[in-house]
């Protein structure tokens, strides 16, 4: 009796042996800023981190998971994986923890960036002060103009 319940005790952990659908430790992050992703499990369990963006055209690179976009840890002693998220885009991002073994969603969660925030009241500049360029080409002018006119009387005293 006792070999017929070995492999089936071997085999009784499995998504409900989570204690809780895993938190992270900021829902509102501002762009550029990390947070951590927690899961909780039965010690050694291989979980998943998959992290997709709303709307899809934002690029992959704007995804950071320790580098990656999908990631793997196996939970400690303690049954706790922890992952450390940058997102460097404004959007909505889903992260979703699957059980490496079973596939089964161990949590799902959503945060949304906002987008980086700027100086209070100031707008960002644009474009560039073309008043010393315009005084460098108006000084090569009134240059010119002044050696064609000396130029010209030269060539008119030795004519006459």
């Amino acid at each position: 009796m006792a070999f017929a319940l070995v492999p089936s005790a071997a085999m009784a952990y499995g998504a409900n042996d989570y204690s809780n659908d895993g938190t992270v430790s900021d829902t509102t992050p501002a762009a550029g800023q990390s947070f951590t992703f927690t899961v909780t499990g039965p010690p050694g369990a291989s979980v998943t981190l998959t992290i997709t963006s709303n709307p899809a055209s934002l690029p992959d690179s704007s995804i950071t998971i320790a580098g990656t976009k999908s990631l793997t840890k196996v939970t400690n002693a303690a049954g706790t994986a922890v992952f450390t998220v940058t997102l460097s885009q404004a959007g909505s991002f889903t992260l979703v923890a699957t059980d490496t073994a079973t596939g089964a969603v161990l949590s799902s969660q959503t945060v949304s960036v906002a987008g980086a925030a700027g100086a209070a009241g100031s707008l960002s500049s644009t474009g560039s002060n073309a008043m010393p360029i315009a005084l460098g080409a108006g000084a090569l002018v009134l240059l010119g103009a002044g050696g064609v006119v000396v130029a010209r009387r030269r060539q008119a005293g030795v004519a006459a």
